[in-house]
């Protein structure tokens, strides 16, 4: 009976203790779906560098998949001189797409880069960085 009690109590102080402890886990458990409660939640300078490194490999995956979309459209359509007929219909079409969807990864990479120096800012603020 004591010993379920003591594990317990353990369990307990180390609830207590991991609340306490301020951004414990705050860099590695950031997702899409729990970003917009850390960063309501977010005091200090570790909670805003975590929300600041989030948002840099958020853009920098931004980044990286409007440059594989240009990527896949060189590969499938090689230069090879003026076409006509369907043959060049589909590749206009498929240029169009390949070049809104790299302005709309590159705006969300500028967007996520633009918060990254938000919270890098309100790192410095809150104490922490140089």
């Amino acid at each position: 009976m004591l010993r379920g009690k003591l594990s317990l109590f353990g369990m307990f102080v180390a609830l207590v203790v991991a609340a306490a402890w301020p951004g414990m886990g705050m860099a590695a458990d950031i997702t899409p779906d729990n970003v917009g409660a850390m960063a309501a939640s977010a005091k200090t300078a570790q909670d805003y560098e975590a929300l600041a490194n989030y948002y840099q490999a958020q853009a920098k995956a931004a980044k990286a998949d409007a440059d594989q979309v240009k990527a896949q459209f060189d590969a499938i359509h090689k230069k090879m001189g003026k076409r006509t007929g369907s043959d060049q219909e589909v590749i206009a079409t498929q240029g169009t797409f390949m070049r809104e969807a790299r302005a709309h990864y590159n705006e969300m990479a500028a967007h996520d880069t633009k918060l990254a120096d938000m919270y890098e800012k309100a790192a410095k603020s809150a104490g922490g960085g140089q």
